[in-house]
């Protein structure tokens, strides 16, 4: 897999991710000091031209270095469950959320707001490709993720488990005010489809976020941030 632009690698870099090769532009200005790091673990560095950038990245947004990685593997659903219920923690769980700029954003709030994980269906949902990294400014190198065959047995088995099911929807209860059970998982759906029938069922309650603006909905990684924060502050108490 490649990645590209200069947080991103940066990132990838600090968690100590499988770099195999690294192109720079001539004239790449160093900010995140990450080559130094990437001699120390030996990674070859090799400078490149623009042409050759842009056939790597397939973008001109590369910031004048890519990066080959190995490709990012997920995590196990049941060690991600387990872990979440021994740390009265908050699982997240995505339901068909499609656009790769999205699901990257909603990893950048998950990393900011600590949590546990995120669980994606199989089928009809973005995978990890380097759209995302790059959307996730490399937060996907720090949240592990698993990609479950069926969406509503995870749900079901997390409940199982002693864990709380809480859909981010238009028409629950305000979140504001919301206190939330732990542990917790946290579940949105996609824009515009939301969250569908089948987990909707699986779930103890619904929260929405009060607007007062004239749109419909906010976008769901937008949501998500809100959502994840409130939860974040509920943790710390």
């Amino acid at each position: 897999m490649v990645i590209y632009g200069v947080n991103p690698v940066a990132e990838a870099v600090r968690a100590g991710y499988p770099i195999l090769k690294v192109f720079i532009e001539e004239g790449f200005k160093d900010r995140e000091k990450v080559l130094p790091l990437l001699k120390k673990r030996g990674v070859k560095v090799v400078k490149a031209g623009k042409k050759k950038l842009l056939a790597l990245a397939k973008t001109e947004k590369h910031q004048g270095i890519v990066a080959v990685v190995s490709p990012v593997e997920p995590a196990d659903f049941g060690e991600l469950l387990d872990m979440t219920i021994s740390t009265n923690g908050c699982l997240l769980f995505l339901d068909r959320i499609e656009d790769p700029h999205n699901l990257g954003a909603i990893f950048r709030s998950a990393d900011a707001f600590g949590v546990t994980g995120i669980v994606l269906p199989k089928d009809r949902s973005a995978s990890i490709t380097e759209t995302v990294v790059k959307a996730s400014t490399g937060a996907v190198f720090y949240v592990p993720f698993a990609v479950v065959g069926s969406f509503v047995n995870a749900l079901r088995e997390f409940k199982e488990a002693g864990g709380w099911l809480i859909g981010l929807e238009a028409g629950g209860k305000s979140v504001a005010s919301y206190q939330f059970p732990f542990p917790l998982g946290l579940v949105a759906g996609s824009e515009g489809k939301g969250i569908s029938r089948s987990a909707l069922k699986q779930l103890d309650d619904v929260v929405s976020i009060p607007m007062r603006g004239h749109v419909n909905s906010l976008n769901v990684s937008n949501a998500v941030a809100i959502g994840l924060y409130l939860v974040s502050q509920q943790q710390g108490t």
